[in-house]
């Protein structure tokens, strides 16, 4: 007699529904597992073997062949484990799965072991019209935080036999709203000066803008990007469906209700950040999506590894091949650099001197392409505080007061169906160009004359005149927005 039970699979993000087989008939005892499954699915085999036993329902002596469906994708994990060993009860008559999706690892006496992945595995099969699903009472935390399917959790083998057979009563886990932490510990109110810098993280925020930093060792760019926490606009649940994802496959129980904020150390390897291995796990720029990637002191890391962040900061996914498959990441990040204008750090500097050469100095700074360059679309020289200003207490507006302004803009961007910062040419031409007054025109059109700045520059410029147009409520983009966006530009 044939089994069929359904299960689940994960191959880079994306989930898909598995028919594990079963077939139990006479001839010589054996059993084998087929369907592309990895070591860990092999292995399944003795776990499987050992908890029906020590569940007391004995393990048949016959030819026994698992199926995992389809065939012609890769099978990894220790979930397999419970659909076989149910799949093996019902071939011989002794349960009915009916139309459960059943995950989970058994230890060898028959209990249920957690495993990493369900949060993922469950949001991508609810999208694929999966309701009812059975998992191990140790993955409960993560089968409460979706709305809109049933989960029912066990501890051991048998109380899923009783469960399927009607001899024991179980409800479904209850709906968990996840926690919302909107308290930072470090808050833009404790940044002395850097009006300038300020302005951009708000714009940055506001719009889903890229930034650079570039400034003296010292003068507070490292200090300044890790605030744009604090002031970030809130995710939508989807978003937060979709960030979830991606860190569950890393073991993470919880929804991230907050931006992601990843900050890479200079010596991360091109697959680290970008993504790789076999199987494809995502690399940093994905545990960023729709939130913000820190490089600091950009210029330090690998220019190859730098040059692997065209494609993703252009088309905000990255797309990895192994073995003749292609997975696709999400990589919609906002990228906040920071770089040293020199190897001493001290270029531009009030109060040090600069002892690189010109030649030096050239050279440091075509670590950074200008294909790169031209991608981020506010740059800003941070200064060293003087003298004066350092020994003065903390002055200006907190991250909550920032934090509502960026809220209001992100809203208008929301009705209007498409942000600042992702914006294509044509909404451009359709919310910027047709929305500019005649005195920002003829500014634009020095700008373009005189600076000779590239066609992505020049769109650019228009997506952050657009959003500081937002942050003021101004259906119309003025000459002061055009100017201001311009100084971040040079």
């Amino acid at each position: 007699m044939v089994a069929v039970v359904y299960s689940g699979g994960m191959w880079g993000i994306e989930g898909f529904p598995v028919e594990v087989q079963v077939d139990v008939s006479s001839g010589l005892p054996s059993f084998n597992i087929v369907g592309l499954p990895d070591n860990a699915v092999k292995e399944a085999k003795e776990r499987v073997r050992s908890a029906l036993k020590n569940s007391g329902f004995g393990f048949p002596l016959k030819r026994i062949t698992v199926n995992l469906s389809p065939s012609d994708r890769k099978k990894l994990g220790t979930h397999y484990d419970l659909p076989i060993a149910l799949g093996i009860l019902e071939a011989t008559g002794n349960v009915k799965t009916k139309d459960f999706i059943i995950l989970g690892e058994l230890s060898l006496n028959g209990e249920l072991k957690k495993v990493k992945g369900i949060l993922a595995l469950l949001i991508s099969l609810k999208e694929k019209g999966f309701k009812n699903f059975i998992i191990s009472e140790g993955n409960s935390a993560e089968g409460s935080l979706i709305r809109e399917i049933n989960v029912y959790a066990f501890n051991t083998l048998k109380e899923v036999v009783d469960f399927l057979r009607g001899e024991l009563n179980k409800g479904t886990l209850s709906f968990r709203e996840p926690e919302k932490n909107k308290s930072f510990d470090e808050d833009l109110r404790d940044v002395k000066g850097q009006t300038l810098g300020k302005r951009a993280l708000e714009i940055s925020a506001a719009g889903f803008h890229h930034l650079m930093l570039v400034g003296s060792a010292g003068a507070g760019k490292s200090m300044l990007a890790k605030r744009i926490k604090s002031i970030s606009p809130p995710m939508e649940f989807e978003e937060v469906l979709e960030v979830s994802k991606i860190y569950s496959l890393y073991g993470k129980e919880e929804l991230i209700t907050e931006r992601p904020f990843q900050s890479p150390h200079h010596t991360s390897s091109e697959i680290a950040l970008i993504g790789g291995g076999n199987p494809p796990k995502p690399g940093v720029i994905s545990l960023a999506h729709r939130g913000y990637l820190l490089l600091d002191e950009m210029a330090e890391f690998p220019r190859k590894t730098i040059e692997a962040l065209r494609q993703p900061l252009e088309e905000e996914r990255v797309q990895v091949s192994r073995a003749g498959n292609n997975v696709i990441f999400p990589a919609e990040f906002t990228l906040i650099g920071t770089m040293n204008p020199c190897p001493c750090g001290n270029y531009k500097n009030p109060f040090k001197e600069c002892v690189c050469s010109e030649k030096e100095i050239k050279v440091y700074n075509k670590k950074i392409s200008e294909p790169i360059k031209d991608r981020i679309d506010l740059k800003v020289w941070v200064y060293p505080l003087k003298e004066e200003d350092l020994l003065k207490l903390p002055e200006g507006e907190s991250s909550e007061e920032v934090r509502k302004r960026v809220e209001t803009a992100y809203n208008i961007q929301k009705e209007r169906g498409v942000f600042n910062g992702r914006m294509s040419n044509e909404e451009v031409n359709k919310y910027c160009l047709n929305l500019l007054e005649r005195n920002g025109k003829i500014l634009l059109r020095e700008a373009v004359k005189n600076l000779k700045i590239s066609a992505r520059s020049y769109y650019k410029l228009l997506k952050v005149s657009r959003t500081i147009a937002d942050l003021e409520e101004s259906d119309k983009i003025k000459e002061e927005h055009i100017a201001e966006a311009l100084q971040f530009r040079i």
